[in-house]
């Protein structure tokens, strides 16, 4: 999606926003936008809470707890952002019930409530740390407001020596849960993570493009992590889930 940007990289701060210096609804874009982001950080955090009380190997343990801390710390980031707006953690919260029920949030929902094995500490990983990161990465970092960028610089700076990040992390994987379950896996969570990036298009995508507070359209996004996703699932031996074309995704039968 080809949008003229309004805004530069990093050229707005909570100042120029709070005294009226750029356009009405870019403060409604804004905040939209990063209270999804920290609500994702904070499902995320709970999804390693919970998956801490299942893991029982002590390296693993270890870096579930360390990435715990700080996708706690990534969400504070982001709130407290928010907070410099006036958009208190809670308000943020409760603006976000609606969207917290569509398909782009289906992966972190599911990894906060429904984890229960060491399986699913992979999966989260491959639906939820790539996922953030292409996003984080890609979009944020280079995001017209400031405050929301330097917080990416954090957040990326932390999140990509995270140890689940490995390239043999499938393979291992396989080793131990043999392929069988873990391809089962893959088709059960991978929908939910290409949703994650949310609907094509939309008018809200074509608000941040505008703005400058996204740089790629959410279908760029997915199709980026679908090719990175599927080279690390040719080299573990696994398949590829075949999806549907649309948005929301499901795997096709």
């Amino acid at each position: 999606m080809a949008v003229r940007r309004e805004y530069p990289p990093r050229s707005i701060e909570a100042s120029d926003v709070l005294a009226g210096r750029v356009e009405p609804n870019y403060f409604k874009t804004l905040t939209r936008l990063m209270a999804a982001h920290a609500l994702a950080e904070k499902l995320t955090a709970q999804g390693y809470e919970r998956a801490a009380g299942f893991i029982t190997d002590g390296a693993t343990l270890a870096t579930v707890r360390k990435n715990l801390a700080e996708e706690h710390k990534h969400a504070h980031l982001v709130y407290a952002a928010l907070a410099e707006l006036g958009l208190a953690e809670a308000r943020a919260d409760r603006s976000m019930v609606t969207a917290l029920k569509a398909p782009s949030f289906a992966a972190p929902r599911r990894f906060a409530a429904q984890a229960a094995e060491p399986l699913d500490l992979v999966m989260a990983s491959v639906s939820l740390d790539m996922t953030g990161l292409i996003m984080i990465g890609v979009n944020y970092r280079e995001s017209s407001y400031a405050p929301h960028a330097r917080a990416a610089d954090i957040i990326l700076a932390e999140e990509e020596d995270h140890e689940l990040f490995a390239a043999g992390e499938l393979r291992d994987a396989v080793e131990q849960f043999g392929a069988e379950r873990v391809n089962a896996a893959l088709r059960s969570w991978l929908p939910s993570a290409v949703n994650f990036f949310g609907p094509p298009g939309s008018g809200f995508t074509f608000d941040c493009l505008s703005y400058g507070l996204k740089s790629r359209d959410n279908a760029e996004l997915a199709e980026l992590y679908l090719s990175l996703l599927q080279r690390r699932v040719e080299q573990a031996g696994l398949e590829m889930p075949e999806l549907s074309s649309e948005y929301p995704h499901f795997v096709m039968s």
